[in-house]
């Protein structure tokens, strides 16, 4: 337990004066910044493969040029998205509902697996 709790930033002198409750929530604060870490890590990988995949696209298809901000988002009305898609505006809106249950769905079920924990 020490070598952890000095690990997670406690000098010698905390850990000696700390009650376990405090080492304990130490380690929790701890573990929790490097599971953090570990996460934005990842999606800053994850972005960099966005950008190479952009740029691999880019350099095969012809007339194509490598965006000046790939990750912006160009806003479309609905007509736009509409006629892309072939699809009616109803038909947009309906999709847009079931996606946003399937997302509240999702939270409910994150929030379920932490009050588990």
């Amino acid at each position: 337990m020490r070598a952890n709790a000095i690990k997670c930033g406690m000098t010698e002198r905390e850990f000696r004066h700390s009650t376990l409750r405090d080492i304990n929530l130490r380690l929790k604060v701890y573990y929790e910044e490097k599971e953090y870490r570990a996460k934005e890590i990842g999606y800053q990988s994850w972005l960099t493969g966005l950008y190479v995949l952009n740029a691999i696209g880019c350099s095969s298809a012809k007339g194509k040029s490598y965006p000046d901000n790939p990750l912006s988002v160009k806003h479309k009305t609905i007509q736009d998205i509409s006629k892309e898609t072939g699809k009616s505006k109803e038909e947009l809106a309906q999709e847009e509902q079931y996606f946003t249950m399937r997302v509240r769905q999702a939270n409910a079920n994150i929030e379920k697996a932490r009050d588990r924990k």
